[in-house]
């Protein structure tokens, strides 16, 4: 059986504060987590390994956000094209709104959005251990 710990948000907080490109943690459900740890103790290591990995993804997230953007997303049913007019301003305003980190390989996952354009809907992404785009897809 695997363990799960939710990110404490005031946390999350502290290292994404300034960002534009992330929503506030405090919003229900909590996005920002570790899954499948084996166990408490592999838990308690993956700790430091999310707040490394949530700390880059903040320096970087233009740069994963444009890696991980399709311009084909702009075509997705759910966009609201009166509130965004192209696909590059569609790129320009997603935010980061959860960070998962998969403890069993050190993945990073999470979902873009942006309620103003993309309302109940998302991209989801997910990197390997060393940032290379390993799968995405709006739903």
């Amino acid at each position: 059986m695997s363990v799960s710990e939710d990110i404490a948000p005031w946390l999350v907080r502290e290292i994404t504060k300034g960002s534009r490109r992330f929503a506030g943690p405090f919003a229900e459900p909590n996005g920002y987590s570790i899954v499948e740890a084996e166990d408490e103790v592999a838990l308690l290591a993956a700790r430091g390994r999310y707040l490394d990995r949530l700390r880059y993804a903040v320096a970087n997230a233009d740069a994963l956000i444009a890696g991980a953007f399709r311009r084909e997303f702009y075509d997705f049913y759910g966009v609201d094209r009166d509130k965004v007019h192209s696909p590059e301003e569609m790129c320009r305003g997603l935010v980061f709104d959860s960070f998962v980190l998969d403890a069993r390989n050190g993945s990073a996952g999470a979902c873009l959005t942006n309620s103003s354009f993309l309302f109940g809907h998302f991209i989801e992404c997910w990197w390997d251990g060393d940032w290379r785009l390993r799968s995405v897809c709006i739903c």
